[in-house]
């Protein structure tokens, strides 16, 4: 019954709207009822793997690189969450639930893999919980001719991460901020020609570094990205923009599948909250990827992927749905010819 609101594809996947159970129903099913959720999670995890592992015994001469994407996220959240206390923090001015987020894309496949919940000030920072999520990509991912890439904005930029990732044997295409010192004592903003070679402050490790304009507003805004490879100033800026594929799926799990619109008092009913919007986000992915007909690099509409799949995969919710609202019509109409007569 959840899995059917989650299809709905509006982005309000709540209990109240649904009509085959009640609201009290899910909501035991959320926090209460003795599923494994680790089991569910790890599922998921091993599915994903295997598709990838697939992707890439389809094309064994040219094998699709890997890059993993690291961001955090805000479920902006007003009320009392008792139970929550520990996960509720002000970040960037947004009160709420901050997520650090993995996304693994590969070709076609886009997989979010796994996340970590920032705790406040004085815990594990969103760029150290990125290291940690680092570690649950299995080995044999890891590995190959082709080095996968990091990517991640300028909230990752330290030090500490820079060097975590070099040390994973990964390479980093991360944003960094403008006022970043370099070893000889500009800053980042000072530098001219795009793709020049520097060593920011602290760091053993030449970067490359690039810039792009974002034409939002009215001003133009610079955003500089840096690499431990040597890619050249123009290809380093294409380079840097894959970043943005994470904010992709950010709006479409928020605005879809209702990621953020839970509203359970355990910490148990959301993480499962959470689980099934990305079950859902899966099996909408993949209903994309088996399309017959589709455009490559463009993003699908997943309200018309998601409506084809909730009558595919539970068609017994949908048909159970229907007949209540035709017994509640025939009631109704029962109602008015008795007035009538």
């Amino acid at each position: 019954m959840f899995l059917d609101l989650l299809l709905d594809g509006s982005g309000r996947p709540l209990p109240e709207r649904a009509t085959v159970k009640s609201p009290a129903a899910i909501s035991r099913f959320l926090n209460h009822a003795a599923w494994n959720t680790r089991q569910f999670c790890r599922v998921m995890r091993q599915h994903a793997l295997q598709l990838l592992q697939h992707e890439w015994r389809l094309r064994p001469h040219q094998r699709p690189r890997l890059d993993l994407l690291v961001d955090l996220t805000s479920l902006e959240k007003s009320g009392k969450f008792a139970d929550l206390d520990d996960w509720m923090h002000t970040f960037n001015s947004v009160h709420g639930v901050h997520l650090v987020v993995l996304y693994l894309c590969c070709g076609q496949l886009r997989l979010p893999w796994a996340v970590q919940v920032w705790r406040g000030k004085g815990t594990p920072s969103p760029a150290q919980l990125a290291l940690k999520l680092l570690r649950t990509v299995p080995p044999a991912l890891l590995s190959g001719k082709r080095r996968p890439r990091l990517h991640a904005d300028g909230g990752f930029e330290s030090i500490e991460f820079i060097q975590g990732v070099l040390a994973h044997g990964l390479d980093i295409v991360v944003g960094v901020r403008c006022t970043r010192k370099l070893e000889d004592g500009r800053q980042v903003r000072d530098l001219m020609v795009r793709g020049d070679l520097v060593k920011p402050t602290g760091l053993d490790q030449i970067m490359c570094v690039s810039w792009v304009w974002l034409h939002r507003n009215q001003e133009p805004e610079q955003r500089f990205v840096m690499s431990n490879l040597n890619l050249g100033g123009v290809y380093l800026a294409r380079v840097g923009k894959g970043r943005w594929r994470i904010e992709a799926f950010f709006k479409t799990i928020k605005g879809r599948f209702g990621l953020e619109r839970f509203a359970q008092h355990s910490k148990q009913g959301v993480f499962r909250w959470w689980c099934l919007s990305t079950l859902a986000f899966f099996l909408c992915h993949f209903q994309d990827l088996d399309s017959p007909v589709r455009t490559p690099q463009v993003w699908p509409d997943w309200g018309d992927l998601a409506r084809t799949l909730r009558f595919s995969f539970v068609p017994e919710v949908r048909r159970q749905a229907l007949l209540l609202e035709l017994a509640a019509l025939d009631a109704f109409q029962h109602a008015q010819n008795c007035v009538k007569t």
